[in-house]
Order: structure tokens, then sequence, then C-alpha cells
């Protein structure tokens, strides 16, 4: 089966290598090739020689983000060096502006024998680790080979992959059986990757790292004069906007002071959605060109605020949850302490279930959202107490980044005792 997928990935390759590297500017297609044959300089192999190189690969950026507070742990408390490698252009950027500087930012290699082989000599990593699930079967078994540990951390399975990976069991536990460590966001995640073929001894739960990514605990000044009760509807996507501006009309005839933000998930939109304000006739302005007056209807056409506005909401919506998108991150209202609403379309965060079982967050349709959101509203004891059990949610499952570097101390440090002696070949 092994010989199979080679000979699949060998075929791809060859339609996909000359699309990617033309679609890309031309200062930058020499090193993406030489990257993804596994050429890199030699002087990562010289820093693996002083001390330990940790290598994370994150295919793109949400799992770079999520990388980054592991990343400034590793540094802190394991060893200097950090290779991170990613699959998107999009993804290498924003590692190269968020990642603490002397962090190599790399393109991963393609996952065929010689590219990994080179790959891996030219880094010479004491351990490999994987975000999230990208399961890269070659990468896999040359890390085996080269006894080096290969390490899967804030690992979840989705029910669709779930259901596809079971058909190839016989193939997917030969790749997992090559890991030396999973480390799942949630005891679903753990029994699915075991199901799939995972040895149970090497299966952990330890948590989301997400419960570990706060956002600044710095409120923008100009969230700051919104009055109350304030509305924050974040990461909205194409047709979401009409469900939750039909209840959003109606509430702010109905409550007096009322104050909303209304966040699009993509800047592309931003324009779009202004449209859709104005034809619906609701006054607004601009984040981008709010002076010192306040405003009561705010259309936050700007990026990375939204995290930190939540922390000005007295209830906060869920975009992306309304229509059939999966739903996005409740761990950021819940940091802040905030009483949460979301549609019915959580897939992306199971750990909704859970809050809607503490009842830190209602879940509701688009029929029933104004009544949802003109109760919560209208009464602040409820917010108060839906907003405490939030908190305490997020508290009581924070510590997942902790719980990795536990694990990696174990891991790299039995590589330590003969770290500069030729490893071992399995």
């Amino acid at each position: 089966m092994f010989f199979i997928y080679r000979v699949l990935y060998a075929v791809a390759l060859l339609v996909m290598v000359p699309v990617e590297y033309f679609k890309r500017p031309k200062g930058l297609r020499r090193r993406w090739f030489l990257e993804r044959t596994g050429r890199y300089p030699a002087v990562l192999s010289k820093k693996a020689a002083e001390a330990p190189t940790v290598w994370i690969h994150a295919v793109s950026v949400g799992e770079t983000i999520t990388a980054i507070s592991l990343i400034c742990r590793i540094i802190a408390e394991i060893t200097p060096n950090i290779i991170l490698s990613t699959v998107t252009d999009t993804g290498r950027q924003t590692a190269k502006e968020k990642l603490p500087d002397g962090v190599e930012v790399i393109y991963v290699p393609f996952d065929t024998q010689s590219a990994v082989r080179r790959a891996i000599k030219a880094i010479n990593p004491a351990v490999f680790i994987v975000m999230e699930t990208e399961l890269w079967p070659c990468i896999f078994k040359e890390m085996r080979r080269e006894n080096i540990p290969v390490v899967i951390l804030n690992g979840r399975i989705s029910e669709k992959s779930f259901k596809g990976y079971k058909k190839i069991r016989f193939f997917m536990k030969g790749v997992l059986r090559t890991v030396t460590l999973f480390g799942m966001q949630g005891a679903q995640y753990s029994e699915r990757i075991i199901a799939m073929g995972a040895d149970k001894a090497s299966v952990k739960t330890l948590g989301n790292f997400k419960f570990d990514s706060a956002p600044s605990p710095v409120i923008p000044p100009w969230a700051l004069r919104l009055s109350h009760p304030a509305l924050v509807i974040g990461s909205t996507h194409e047709k979401e906007e009409a469900i939750v501006l039909s209840a959003v009309k109606r509430l702010m005839a109905s409550i007096g002071g009322l104050s909303v933000v209304l966040a699009p998930r993509h800047p592309r939109r931003f324009d779009e959605v202004g449209a859709i304000l104005k034809s619906l006739d609701i006054p607004f302005v601009r984040r981008s060109e709010i002076t010192d007056v306040s405003a009561s209807f705010v259309l936050l056409d700007t990026i990375g605020e939204l995290a930190s506005v939540y922390g000005v909401g007295d209830v906060c919506v869920m975009g992306g949850s309304f229509v059939p998108k999966g739903g996005h991150n409740l761990l950021e209202p819940a940091f802040w302490g905030k009483p949460i609403v979301c549609g019915p379309h959580m897939e992306n965060f199971p750990m909704a279930g859970e809050f809607m079982a503490a009842h830190a967050a209602v879940a509701t349709d688009a029929g029933g959202l104004y009544e949802v959101l003109f109760e919560l509203l209208s009464n602040g004891a409820k917010r108060v107490e839906m907003g405490k059990r939030a908190s305490e949610l997020y508290q009581r499952n924070s510590g997942a980044i902790s719980n990795a570097i536990r694990e990696l101390k174990t891991i790299i440090g039995i590589q330590l005792v003969d770290f500069k002696l030729p490893r071992k070949v399995l």
C-alpha cells in the first residue's frame, strides 16, 4: 500500500509542481522549489550541533498561529533552535511576522524519500512535531528510520476525516505506528485516532492549545466608548449577515442604547457587508474611519482586533454557525467571561457541546435568534452567570501547552543522552 501511495503522490507532483511554481512571485520560486525538494542552508545542521533542534510543521496560517505560544515555551524551557515548516505562502508570511527572532521558517519538503532524506540531513532534528493532525507517510517513515521521534500535538480528527481514514485503516495503521506521541485535544479525538490504528500507549489527551492562546488583554480605546448593552458578532460569512441583521434590526428598535460590532470573517467582504448594511438602512461607521465620536454600530473592517473587542461585549455571537461553515472560536469570548450565542453549525469546535452543557453558551437557529438575544441583553444577572461559567470552563481547560512541554522534555531528554552520536538506524 505504501508503494501505491508513493506512485500516486509522484503522479500528483508531476501535475502540481509546475502550477505551484509559476503561481508564486518570481523572487520566491527558486527558494520554494529548493526547499520543497529538501535543500536547505547548511547553517541549520550547524545549529543542531550546538543544541537540539525542534522541527515543527504547521501547514498554514491557523496552525502557525496556534503554534506560537508553544514555540515561545520551547525556546524558554527546552532549546533556542526552532525550525517551523509550512506548506502555504500565507502560513510562511504569518510565521515570519509573528514568531520570535531566530526561528527559522522553511517550506516543508515534498513527501518523497529523496526530499525528506535531504531535509533530515540538513536539519538534523531531535524531534519532529506536527500541529493538529497532518499525516505525512513518507516523512514519518523516514523519521522513524533515523530514530527521530514524531510527535503530533493539538491533534484532532474531524468526523468526516475519521470516516475516510477508517476505510483505509490497513494502511493508516502502519503510518500511525511510526508516531511516538499523539497529543490530542480531547477524549473524542483520542478515541478516534486509536480506532484508526494508533497504539493506545502512544495516545494522550493533553487539551486544546487554543485554550492557552489568550487574546491581547487590552481592549481597543474606540471599543471602550461603545454604549451598553453591547453586542459583538464575530466572523460572519456570506448569507449569514442577512440572518443576524434581521434580529439586530429588531433589537435596535426594542433595546435602548444598544451598540453593535459586526466583524465579517474575510477582509474581501468588508465592502460587501457595508453595502448590505446600507440596503437595510442601518446607520454604521467603519472601524477604519472611526474618529473620537462614538458610534452605535461599527463594521469591524480591520484585522487582528476581534479577539480583544469581545472583551467589551455584553453578549457575543459566533459567526460561521448560522450557515454551514462549522463555526468559529468561542474560546475568545470565553477568555473574557462573556455569554456566547451559537447557531446550529459548530462542527469545527466540538467543545461547544461542553459549553452548552455547562450553560456557558446557548444554541439557537435563525428563527430563535432574536428571542435569545433579547432575553440575554435584557437580563444582566443571566449574562453574568453565563459569562462566569464560560470563564470557569476556559480556566479549567487551560494548561494544554504545559502538558505538551512536559511530554517534549521527556522525549527530547532521552535524545540528549547521545545527541552528538550518530543515530542508530532502525
